[in-house]
Protein backbone atom coordinates (compact mmCIF):
# COMPACT_ATOMS: atom_id res chain seq x y z
CA UNK A 1 0.00 0.00 0.00
CA UNK A 2 2.98 2.63 0.99
CA UNK A 3 4.85 1.67 -1.91
CA UNK A 4 1.84 2.12 -4.87
CA UNK A 5 1.32 5.26 -2.84
CA UNK A 6 4.66 6.28 -3.50
CA UNK A 7 4.84 5.43 -7.02
CA UNK A 8 1.46 7.49 -7.12
CA UNK A 9 2.56 10.69 -5.77
CA UNK A 10 5.91 10.40 -7.91
CA UNK A 11 3.64 10.22 -10.84
CA UNK A 12 1.75 13.12 -9.73
CA UNK A 13 5.02 15.14 -9.12
CA UNK A 14 5.93 14.23 -12.74
CA UNK A 15 3.19 15.05 -14.45
CA UNK A 16 2.27 18.41 -12.24
CA UNK A 17 6.65 19.62 -13.95
CA UNK A 18 5.88 18.18 -17.03
CA UNK A 19 2.58 20.23 -17.80
CA UNK A 20 4.53 23.48 -15.82
CA UNK A 21 7.35 23.38 -18.75
CA UNK A 22 4.35 23.33 -21.01
CA UNK A 23 2.57 25.85 -19.64
CA UNK A 24 5.91 28.00 -19.73
CA UNK A 25 7.02 27.08 -23.02
CA UNK A 26 3.35 28.13 -24.69
CA UNK A 27 3.66 31.61 -22.76
CA UNK A 28 7.07 32.19 -24.25
CA UNK A 29 5.54 31.29 -27.40
CA UNK A 30 2.68 33.64 -26.85
CA UNK A 31 5.06 36.76 -25.58
CA UNK A 32 6.82 36.23 -28.86
CA UNK A 33 3.70 36.45 -31.19
CA UNK A 34 2.51 39.59 -28.94
CA UNK A 35 6.12 41.10 -28.76
CA UNK A 36 6.46 40.27 -32.95
CA UNK A 37 9.56 39.00 -31.97
CA UNK A 38 11.56 35.81 -33.53
CA UNK A 39 10.06 32.45 -32.30
CA UNK A 40 11.60 30.72 -29.85
CA UNK A 41 13.19 27.56 -30.08
CA UNK A 42 11.73 24.88 -27.04
CA UNK A 43 14.03 22.33 -27.89
CA UNK A 44 16.68 24.87 -26.82
CA UNK A 45 15.58 24.85 -23.25
CA UNK A 46 14.15 20.89 -23.41
CA UNK A 47 15.66 19.22 -26.09
CA UNK A 48 13.72 15.78 -25.11
CA UNK A 49 10.90 17.23 -25.26
CA UNK A 50 8.41 14.59 -27.31
CA UNK A 51 6.18 14.97 -30.33
CA UNK A 52 3.15 14.74 -27.51
CA UNK A 53 4.48 17.19 -25.24
CA UNK A 54 5.23 19.58 -28.37
CA UNK A 55 1.22 19.47 -29.50
CA UNK A 56 0.71 19.91 -25.70
CA UNK A 57 2.34 23.32 -25.90
CA UNK A 58 0.70 23.82 -29.14
CA UNK A 59 -2.64 23.73 -27.41
CA UNK A 60 -1.68 25.87 -24.60
CA UNK A 61 -0.68 28.58 -27.12
CA UNK A 62 -3.28 28.02 -29.39
CA UNK A 63 -5.91 28.41 -26.10
CA UNK A 64 -3.95 31.96 -25.39
CA UNK A 65 -4.67 33.24 -29.02
CA UNK A 66 -7.81 32.45 -28.70
CA UNK A 67 -8.83 34.68 -26.23
CA UNK A 68 -8.31 37.52 -28.49
CA UNK A 69 -8.98 35.39 -31.99
CA UNK A 70 -11.21 32.89 -33.26
CA UNK A 71 -10.64 29.56 -35.54
CA UNK A 72 -10.51 29.83 -38.69
CA UNK A 73 -9.78 26.16 -39.76
CA UNK A 74 -6.75 23.78 -39.39
CA UNK A 75 -3.68 23.19 -41.84
CA UNK A 76 -1.27 20.35 -42.49
CA UNK A 77 2.12 20.81 -42.60
CA UNK A 78 4.97 19.32 -43.99
CA UNK A 79 2.86 16.86 -46.14
CA UNK A 80 5.58 15.98 -48.59
CA UNK A 81 8.73 13.73 -48.37
CA UNK A 82 11.01 15.50 -49.24
CA UNK A 83 9.68 18.85 -46.36
CA UNK A 84 9.85 15.94 -43.89
CA UNK A 85 13.03 15.11 -44.42
CA UNK A 86 14.09 18.84 -44.12
CA UNK A 87 12.99 18.86 -40.97
CA UNK A 88 14.15 15.54 -39.54
CA UNK A 89 10.72 13.87 -39.10
CA UNK A 90 8.93 10.93 -40.10
CA UNK A 91 4.79 12.58 -40.29
CA UNK A 92 2.98 15.26 -41.42
CA UNK A 93 1.65 17.76 -39.13
CA UNK A 94 -1.10 19.95 -38.36
CA UNK A 95 -2.01 23.06 -36.45
CA UNK A 96 -4.62 25.70 -36.41
CA UNK A 97 -5.23 28.75 -38.81
CA UNK A 98 -6.97 32.08 -36.61
CA UNK A 99 -9.32 34.13 -38.41
CA UNK A 100 -6.99 36.98 -37.87
CA UNK A 101 -4.71 35.50 -40.32
CA UNK A 102 -7.65 36.21 -42.95
CA UNK A 103 -6.14 38.13 -45.83
CA UNK A 104 -8.36 36.92 -48.66
CA UNK A 105 -10.00 40.50 -48.93
CA UNK A 106 -6.56 41.98 -49.01
CA UNK A 107 -5.13 43.24 -51.87
CA UNK A 108 -0.77 43.36 -50.44
CA UNK A 109 0.71 41.61 -47.91
CA UNK A 110 3.01 43.73 -46.09
CA UNK A 111 5.76 41.51 -45.54
CA UNK A 112 7.10 43.82 -42.57
CA UNK A 113 4.96 42.44 -40.41
CA UNK A 114 5.91 39.24 -40.16
CA UNK A 115 9.39 37.88 -39.30
CA UNK A 116 9.91 35.51 -42.07
CA UNK A 117 6.86 35.46 -44.06
CA UNK A 118 6.69 32.03 -46.51
CA UNK A 119 4.68 31.09 -49.45
CA UNK A 120 2.79 27.72 -50.07
CA UNK A 121 -0.12 26.85 -52.66
CA UNK A 122 -2.81 24.37 -51.61
CA UNK A 123 -5.90 23.19 -51.95
CA UNK A 124 -8.48 24.18 -49.26
CA UNK A 125 -11.81 22.55 -48.33
CA UNK A 126 -14.78 24.08 -46.71
CA UNK A 127 -16.88 22.30 -43.83
CA UNK A 128 -20.56 22.06 -44.38
CA UNK A 129 -21.82 19.64 -41.82
CA UNK A 130 -19.73 19.03 -38.51
CA UNK A 131 -17.48 16.75 -37.80
CA UNK A 132 -17.50 15.19 -34.31
CA UNK A 133 -16.58 11.94 -34.69
CA UNK A 134 -13.32 9.80 -36.50
CA UNK A 135 -13.98 9.67 -40.55
CA UNK A 136 -13.74 5.76 -41.95
CA UNK A 137 -13.25 7.20 -45.47
CA UNK A 138 -12.89 9.71 -48.10
CA UNK A 139 -16.37 9.10 -49.39
CA UNK A 140 -17.69 9.89 -45.81
CA UNK A 141 -15.19 12.77 -45.76
CA UNK A 142 -17.00 14.69 -48.85
CA UNK A 143 -20.05 14.51 -47.40
CA UNK A 144 -18.96 16.90 -45.17
CA UNK A 145 -17.61 18.93 -47.51
CA UNK A 146 -19.72 22.04 -48.83
CA UNK A 147 -16.68 23.45 -51.54
CA UNK A 148 -12.89 23.22 -52.51
CA UNK A 149 -11.23 26.42 -53.15
CA UNK A 150 -7.36 27.66 -54.45
CA UNK A 151 -5.26 28.79 -50.78
CA UNK A 152 -2.49 30.65 -50.77
CA UNK A 153 -0.58 29.76 -47.53
CA UNK A 154 1.78 32.33 -45.52
CA UNK A 155 3.36 30.73 -42.82
CA UNK A 156 5.71 32.58 -40.66
CA UNK A 157 9.22 30.67 -39.41
CA UNK A 158 10.91 33.22 -38.43
CA UNK A 159 12.72 31.34 -35.56
CA UNK A 160 15.42 32.45 -33.34
CA UNK A 161 17.44 29.73 -35.31
CA UNK A 162 16.96 26.47 -37.50
CA UNK A 163 13.79 24.95 -35.82
CA UNK A 164 13.56 21.15 -35.38
CA UNK A 165 10.22 19.10 -35.84
CA UNK A 166 9.00 19.44 -31.99
CA UNK A 167 9.81 23.80 -32.59
CA UNK A 168 7.68 23.82 -35.44
CA UNK A 169 4.78 21.50 -34.09
CA UNK A 170 4.90 23.98 -30.54
CA UNK A 171 4.69 26.89 -32.69
CA UNK A 172 1.91 25.92 -34.26
CA UNK A 173 3.06 24.51 -37.45
CA UNK A 174 4.14 28.72 -38.52
CA UNK A 175 0.26 29.37 -39.34
CA UNK A 176 0.26 33.18 -39.57
CA UNK A 177 -2.03 33.75 -42.63
CA UNK A 178 -3.77 33.18 -45.79
CA UNK A 179 -5.44 33.90 -49.06
CA UNK A 180 -8.60 32.20 -50.13
CA UNK A 181 -9.51 32.12 -53.80
CA UNK A 182 -13.24 31.42 -54.69
CA UNK A 183 -15.25 28.28 -53.67
CA UNK A 184 -16.24 25.55 -55.91
CA UNK A 185 -19.41 23.87 -54.73
CA UNK A 186 -19.57 21.64 -57.54
CA UNK A 187 -16.12 19.94 -57.52
CA UNK A 188 -17.55 16.11 -57.82
CA UNK A 189 -15.72 15.87 -61.32
CA UNK A 190 -12.55 17.74 -60.09
CA UNK A 191 -9.48 15.63 -60.00
CA UNK A 192 -7.81 17.67 -57.07
CA UNK A 193 -4.65 15.12 -57.64
CA UNK A 194 -4.43 16.20 -61.12
CA UNK A 195 -4.18 20.02 -60.49
CA UNK A 196 -1.24 21.72 -61.03
CA UNK A 197 -0.55 25.18 -59.54
CA UNK A 198 1.91 27.32 -60.89
CA UNK A 199 3.36 30.56 -58.72
CA UNK A 200 5.04 33.63 -60.55
CA UNK A 201 6.06 36.68 -59.10
CA UNK A 202 6.66 39.60 -61.76
CA UNK A 203 5.64 37.35 -64.56
CA UNK A 204 8.78 34.52 -63.75
CA UNK A 205 8.02 31.29 -62.69
CA UNK A 206 8.82 31.02 -59.13
CA UNK A 207 7.12 27.53 -58.27
CA UNK A 208 4.75 24.48 -59.63
CA UNK A 209 3.29 22.05 -57.52
CA UNK A 210 0.76 19.21 -58.20
CA UNK A 211 -1.96 18.05 -55.81
CA UNK A 212 -0.17 14.57 -55.15
CA UNK A 213 2.17 16.75 -53.43
CA UNK A 214 -0.19 16.78 -50.21
CA UNK A 215 0.75 12.85 -49.22
CA UNK A 216 -0.41 11.61 -52.22
CA UNK A 217 -3.50 12.12 -52.77
CA UNK A 218 -5.44 15.44 -51.69
CA UNK A 219 -8.94 13.78 -50.08
CA UNK A 220 -6.08 11.53 -48.49
CA UNK A 221 -4.37 14.49 -46.37
CA UNK A 222 -7.62 15.86 -45.60
CA UNK A 223 -9.33 12.46 -44.55
CA UNK A 224 -5.50 12.15 -42.58
CA UNK A 225 -5.93 15.84 -41.00
CA UNK A 226 -9.86 15.83 -39.97
CA UNK A 227 -8.95 12.39 -37.91
CA UNK A 228 -5.73 13.52 -36.25
CA UNK A 229 -7.49 17.22 -34.82
CA UNK A 230 -10.84 14.59 -34.10
CA UNK A 231 -8.00 12.47 -32.03
CA UNK A 232 -6.95 15.57 -30.69
CA UNK A 233 -10.02 16.44 -29.03
CA UNK A 234 -11.17 19.35 -31.63
CA UNK A 235 -14.48 19.73 -33.23
CA UNK A 236 -14.86 20.35 -37.11
CA UNK A 237 -17.31 23.24 -37.10
CA UNK A 238 -19.36 24.21 -40.32
CA UNK A 239 -17.55 27.46 -42.00
CA UNK A 240 -14.20 26.08 -41.29
CA UNK A 241 -11.77 24.60 -43.31
CA UNK A 242 -8.70 22.54 -43.87
CA UNK A 243 -5.60 23.04 -45.79
CA UNK A 244 -3.68 19.90 -47.28
CA UNK A 245 0.10 20.78 -47.55
CA UNK A 246 2.12 22.92 -50.32
CA UNK A 247 1.82 22.00 -53.70
CA UNK A 248 5.59 22.16 -54.80
CA UNK A 249 7.67 24.42 -52.33
CA UNK A 250 7.20 26.44 -49.44
CA UNK A 251 9.46 29.68 -50.88
CA UNK A 252 10.27 33.31 -49.16
CA UNK A 253 7.78 35.87 -49.83
CA UNK A 254 9.43 38.76 -51.22
CA UNK A 255 8.00 42.22 -52.67
CA UNK A 256 6.87 41.88 -55.91
CA UNK A 257 3.64 40.88 -57.76
CA UNK A 258 2.17 37.29 -57.29
CA UNK A 259 -0.38 35.24 -59.65
CA UNK A 260 -1.14 31.75 -58.49
CA UNK A 261 -2.77 29.62 -61.50
CA UNK A 262 -4.74 26.68 -59.91
CA UNK A 263 -5.84 25.40 -63.33
CA UNK A 264 -9.75 24.16 -62.71
CA UNK A 265 -9.55 26.15 -59.48
CA UNK A 266 -9.10 29.35 -60.76
CA UNK A 267 -6.40 32.32 -59.73
CA UNK A 268 -5.57 34.04 -56.76
CA UNK A 269 -3.03 37.54 -57.58
CA UNK A 270 -1.64 39.61 -54.66
CA UNK A 271 1.24 41.82 -54.31
CA UNK A 272 3.66 41.29 -51.84
CA UNK A 273 4.69 44.70 -50.35
CA UNK A 274 8.05 45.39 -47.86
Amino acid sequence: MIKSLKHLVLWLTLATSSYAVELELAEQLWLSHRDNQLIPLVSSSHPDLSVKQAYLVQADYVKKRLTHDKVAGFKAGLTSSAAQHKFNVNQALSGVLFASGDFSATESIQLSQFKRLMLETEIGFEIDKAITSLITNQAELKQHIKAVFPVIELPDIGFTSKPKGIDIIAANVGAAAFIKGKPITDFADIDLNALTVTLTKNGQVVNTGKGLNALGNQWHAALWLVNRLIAQGSTLEPGQFLITGAMGKMIQAEPGDYLADFGELGQIAFLGVP
